[in-house]
């Protein structure tokens, strides 16, 4: 073993190798710092004194399945010519962490194939750290995410816990990457981040949402002049949670029969028409015509579902503004309020027509999220769970369990 194989093996600069210790599993390269490497932080100068001495351990990548150590010797130094201490910082060290620079890299390339987990039971370290390296990795690559390029943006929020705590994600659906992430789901997390896509994101045309009141004033007040498009997903869901209302009122005033059949075929009225099987068509014309409300609510369901396919903005306004009117015409409270809800919110659901948006790619990042949430180890870590999610753009498999 020479100073020259620690280099070239392990990228080790600044030292001289002194001796080899074999223990089990276990290779230690004992060396000492070069002094041509001492130079004093504050003045330049290489004129020093020794004041101290201990000894730091690194993690080195592995030699076949034996675990390799760097053993320094390090002195504590004090400059002869303007007095400062320090101890010194040599290229491979990352901070004051137990791995040189070229552990640390290969981790990294190990985590694109495999889990946290599996990296350190391969590498035989701790979980924890695989995990610190990873999210130095990730804090480096998102310390600045850019916004200037950013035109359609969604926001949603999720659970991350029981109890009803939550987290509000902010994507760019272009791109299909998280730009922001903050806990909660209330005006004041997220309105500081829409601030900051206000000064930089001059590309920025239009905003897809739920019809949370949070996110829609706190957009308002941040981005006045962009578009809010309401989520054609959710809006769907609100003309479903109606029926579903219309459903249970109805089922109180039926006999024991009657309300296990209008129970039993509750997933029937949710569904799209298009998509059941042809019994199941059946069973659904059969309820509808046993109960008129329902089907009055059904058919303006499948009216409303069709809405989104309409190719013109001008069109679109005729729809909505005749389906609002016949909704309030039917003297059906369910149906009524899905209607005065919508009138109210109207340019906002019609601003699909300009912009085309939806937050469909949000919620399938919801999914990778939910994979992340079943996984323990991490997630007590919070700023480490908000890089993992600016990260999942760009990550082809799951590295937390």
């Amino acid at each position: 073993m020479s100073t020259s194989v620690l280099y070239h093996a392990f990228n080790l600069k600044g030292i001289t190798y002194r001796a080899t210790r074999f223990t089990g599993d276990v290779i230690e390269y004992f060396a000492d710092v070069k002094e041509e490497y001492i130079r004093c932080p504050k003045c330049g100068q290489r004129k020093f004194t020794f004041k101290g001495q201990k000894t730091r351990s690194f993690h080195l990548g592995p030699m076949g399945r034996k675990r390799c150590f760097l053993v320094l010797s390090l002195h504590r130094i004090k400059c002869n010519t303007c007095d400062t201490l320090w101890w010194p910082d040599l290229p491979f060290m990352v901070g004051k962490h137990r791995f040189a620079r070229s552990f640390a890299l290969i981790v990294l390339d190990l985590l694109r194939f495999g889990t946290i987990r599996w990296v350190a039971d391969y590498l035989g370290v701790g979980w924890d750290m695989i995990k610190e390296i990873h999210k130095l990795k990730l804090q480096r690559l998102y310390r600045n995410i850019p916004l200037h390029k950013v035109r359609y943006i969604g926001i949603d929020e999720f659970s991350i816990r029981k109890g009803h705590e939550y987290m509000t994600t902010v994507m760019d659906l272009s791109e299909g990457r998280i730009l922001y992430a903050t806990e909660g789901k209330g005006k004041e997390g997220i309105l500081p981040f829409l601030k900051k896509l206000a000064r930089k994101g001059k590309k920025l045309r239009a905003v897809a949402m739920d019809m949370g009141i949070s996110f829609f004033s706190a957009v308002r007040e941040a981005l006045p002049n962009i578009d809010v498009v309401f989520d054609r997903y959710h809006i769907m869901a609100l003309m479903n949670q109606g029926i579903e209302n219309l459903r249970r009122n109805h089922q109180k005033e039926l006999d024991d029969i009657g309300k296990q059949t209008l129970k039993g075929n509750r997933f029937l009225l949710l569904r799209n028409y298009d998509s059941l099987k042809p019994d199941h068509k059946e069973r659904l014309d059969a309820l509808m015509q046993a109960n008129q409300p329902l089907f009055v609510m059904h058919s303006m369901k499948e009216q409303l579902r069709l809405f989104w396919e309409i190719p013109e903005y001008a069109q679109a306004v005729t729809f909505l503004d005749t389906w609002c009117k016949d909704a309030m015409l039917s003297g059906i409270k369910e149906l009524v309020k899905v209607a005065k809800t919508l009138s109210g919110y109207r340019t906002a659901i019609l601003n699909y027509f300009k912009h085309h948006i939806t937050n469909a790619a949000l919620e399938g990042t919801n999914n990778k999220i939910k994979t992340l949430k079943r996984q323990a180890y991490g997630f007590r870590d919070m700023e480490y769970f908000k890089l993992r999610l600016y990260h999942l753009h760009a990550q082809r498999y799951s590295l937390t369990g």
